[in-house]
């Protein structure tokens, strides 16, 4: 059986909210108004603090943002976000921990909740196996705005995980688990080997009781 290491995206793997860096970049290209701009931090700010969870609709008003764009275009755009707005904001710490796992022969996944085409992009940078994100819908080789399937998000991340598993001979009691948030937790707690990083206080509440593992990670 295989030993993988999941590492979450947002404020685990990267210093800031993928999607928030997104909606910025739409901002500079001029794609998104000022408003929604606003919305969109209030939200991340709110889901920071634990006052809000999923914010699915609000998601989903931001995918829509991509209805009727071609999908390589669209890739192409999520390769020029990343280089511009994100790359640069990858831990260095994480890097360490990504080295450590393929040196030790581990699969690492990267999982969020954030778009796969990004997800896929940093996944390519790293030289990383697999990604488990948030898909769009694509029809004809268009977007069509919106969401296929779930938001992997909280419970559902972990449920993925445990069908993939069974598919590639997982070991999950043998593996490793990276997150910040308390939605997290369903995953870190599936996991031989929970890892909390720079989490918020229900997560880092719950780490200290469990006795895992806490790093704070800066660039």
């Amino acid at each position: 059986m295989k030993t993988v290491a999941f590492f979450d995206i947002d404020d685990t793997l990267i210093c800031g909210q993928t999607q928030k860096l997104l909606i910025s970049y739409f901002y500079k290209k001029r794609k998104v108004s000022s408003l929604f701009l606003s919305r969109i931090y209030l939200w991340f700010f709110l889901y920071k603090i634990g006052i809000v969870s999923k914010g699915t609709s609000l998601m989903e008003k931001a995918y829509s943002l991509a209805k009727n764009v071609k999908e390589e275009e669209f890739k192409k755009f999520m390769r020029d976000a990343f280089n511009e707005n994100i790359k640069s904001l990858i831990y260095p710490q994480a890097v360490e921990r990504i080295d450590f796992h393929k040196k030790n022969y581990h699969e690492i996944v990267l999982i969020s909740k954030s778009c796969k085409f990004l997800v896929d992009t940093i996944k390519d940078y790293l030289k990383v196996s697999l990604s488990i994100a948030t898909e769009l819908e694509v029809k004809n080789q268009v977007l069509t705005g919106k969401i296929k399937g779930n938001i992997i998000h909280g419970k559902e991340k972990l449920r993925v995980v445990e069908e993939i598993a069974l598919k590639k001979d997982w070991n999950l009691k043998e593996s490793y688990a990276y997150g910040d948030h308390i939605s997290d937790l369903p995953l870190l707690k599936a996991v031989g080997h929970p890892i909390v990083i720079n989490p918020d206080k229900k997560l880092e509440k719950e780490a200290r009781k469990r006795g895992w593992k806490i790093y704070f990670w800066k660039l």
